[in-house]
């Protein structure tokens, strides 16, 4: 049985996340091309807040092994975010063959802007994409009370040049989707 983390170790995820992903340099993190910072660093930062000032190595690595989601990657000495990033440079990613669908959850206000220009990164780097429609549900749940699931046809729009990233099991990525992709297809995971 896996044990769940404690809220201790989900506000230290969170706040890795936020430096890793959004502010790496208001902290003094140093990314690479792959997103990639030094624990270290990253440790320094941390400790920069008065709450984390106690925060140690080992708590940083506890918090990797613990995530139910896999949201960060630990190679040598070096720590990164997979996802999520609103930095200026992009994190890259091996392309990879998507399955024929994913699925993105949305809220209804978004859906005329996305009939009309696809989807878009917004203020991320890459469209966040999902493998089921019950993942793109509660993805959408974040948005919006009564989310909309699109189904992406992945396949064909790679075919037609559209690049595909899976930083995780869980997540697809692309840098836009065109509309020509995209349809309806539902309001709930049941529809």
């Amino acid at each position: 049985m896996t044990q769940r983390p404690s809220p201790g170790w989900v506000q230290l995820s969170r706040f890795m996340a936020l430096i890793l992903r959004h502010r790496a340099d208001q902290f003094g993190v140093e990314l690479d091309d792959q997103g990639y910072a030094s624990i270290d660093d990253l440790l320094r930062a941390i400790r920069s807040s008065p709450r984390w000032r106690r925060v140690r190595r080992e708590d940083i690595l506890e918090v990797v092994r613990q995530q139910e989601k896999q949201r960060f990657e630990v190679k040598h000495e070096r720590i990164r975010a997979l996802y999520g990033h609103s930095l200026p440079q992009r994190i890259a990613y091996p392309e990879v063959e998507p399955p024929e669908y994913l699925y993105h959850g949305t809220s209804p206000a978004s859906l005329n802007r996305i009939r009309v220009e696809g989807l878009l990164p917004m203020e991320r780097q890459y469209v966040h994409l999902s493998i089921t429609p019950q993942d793109a549900y509660e993805v959408g749940r974040r948005r919006s009370r009564h989310p909309v699931i699109l189904r992406i046809r992945a396949r064909e729009a790679q075919q037609a040049g559209i690049r595909f990233y899976r930083p995780e099991a869980h997540i697809y990525l692309a840098k836009k989707v065109p509309r020509q992709f995209i349809e309806e297809f539902g309001r709930s995971p049941s529809s």
